[in-house]
């Protein structure tokens, strides 16, 4: 093609986009040939798998569950990350983990009996069915969220939600009440074995190397 006193070469490109053509049919009916040879699953939704599976469900979703998995977690990670921080020195790091351990101690033993408090008795006072004087006193009285709560996966969502709010706002006290004092506790108590410790091993070192 001649423009402007120059000369432009333009590429044909159709064999390449019928190479790329015939490769791409192939690779499709590899993977077609694939899924034809593989068995059919029908998965068993017997009552019973899904009795199983509903409660489980229901058991990770409660606030007082979720305590304690975050901290088992927390207790099985975060000291050993602290422990094996190599940018500060060894008495820092052994205080650091001792103090870690405390803490989530502390907070998971006040904090796991207050949601499962408040989550006991949000569940009691918004029983749709229930007779007593406080059975639905928590149930809450605007229409749009009466309607919304007659399903029973959304019921389960508010008495979580109420049950965590409930309890946040009064562990706001006790982190200062009880938390504290406890992980101050906890920590005096860890420092002082691992001192201990310390201490028999510098006395082990010094009798074997003399």
């Amino acid at each position: 093609m001649y423009i402007g006193g120059s000369v432009m070469y333009v590429q044909n490109n159709t064999d390449n986009l019928a190479f790329e053509g015939r490769f791409g049919k192939f690779f499709r009916r590899i993977g077609q040939k694939a899924f034809d040879v593989m068995p059919e699953i029908t998965p068993k939704e017997s009552k019973k798998g899904i009795e199983k599976a509903k409660k489980y469900e229901d058991g990770m979703s409660k606030p007082h569950v979720n305590k304690l998995i975050i901290g088992g977690t927390a207790l099985v990670t975060q000291p050993f990350i602290d422990y094996y921080n190599h940018k500060v020195d060894e008495e820092t790091r052994t205080v650091a983990k001792n103090r870690t351990i405390a803490k989530v101690v502390a907070c998971t033993a006040v904090g796991l009996p207050i949601r499962k408090l408040f989550y006991d008795i949000v569940q009691k006072m918004t029983d749709k069915n229930g007779s007593k004087r406080f059975s639905k006193a928590l149930l809450p009285d605007k229409s749009v969220l009466r309607k919304y709560i007659k399903n029973d996966t959304h019921l389960k969502n508010y008495r979580n939600a109420l049950s965590t709010t409930l309890a946040i706002l009064v562990m706001c006290v006790t982190n200062f009440v009880l938390d504290a004092p406890l992980t101050t506790h906890f920590t005096n108590k860890l420092n002082a074995k691992s001192a201990k410790k310390k201490e028999f091993e510098q006395k082990t070192e010094v009798n074997i190397y003399g």
